[in-house]
């Protein structure tokens, strides 16, 4: 290897490496000093509610199908992709893949959402969580 391509290669790789590392050591102090300064100022920090993933089957399931699914409908299209002189017909198997698995998450955040919905009043029906 080249003395000159080593270092090429080690300031495109490394670069971005120390410019992010630093930007969330930077980012994680400054969060860290201004929540000090608001407790020492009297304010009470209220964190965010975390809601857990109630449906992390429903979710992988989906993006898997949708992954096979791309992968198929990539194998049938690859053969009509004209070639070209930009070589795009390699990406058709993973453009599709991609394609589909997105898709998945999105039907997924879909139905999650109504299921939510629909848990959450049914639990207001019940009396489980006071009406708002």
């Amino acid at each position: 290897m080249d003395f000159d391509l080593f270092w090429v290669i080690t300031c495109a790789v490394g670069a971005p490496v120390v410019c992010a590392t630093t930007s969330i050591i930077k980012i994680s102090r400054f969060r860290h000093e201004e929540r000090m300064k608001m407790i020492e100022g009297g304010v009470i920090l209220r964190e965010p509610e975390k809601r857990a993933n109630r449906y992390p089957a429903l979710r992988n399931g989906l993006f898997m199908i949708g992954l096979a699914l791309g992968v198929l409908i990539g194998l049938f299209v690859d053969p009509y992709v004209p070639e070209g002189d930009f070589g795009f017909e390699i990406f058709s198997v993973p453009m599709f893949a991609l394609l589909l698995g997105g898709i998945g998450f999105v039907v997924y955040f879909f139905l999650s959402r109504k299921m939510q919905v629909k848990e959450e009043e049914e639990d207001k029906r019940l009396g489980r969580i006071p009406n708002e």
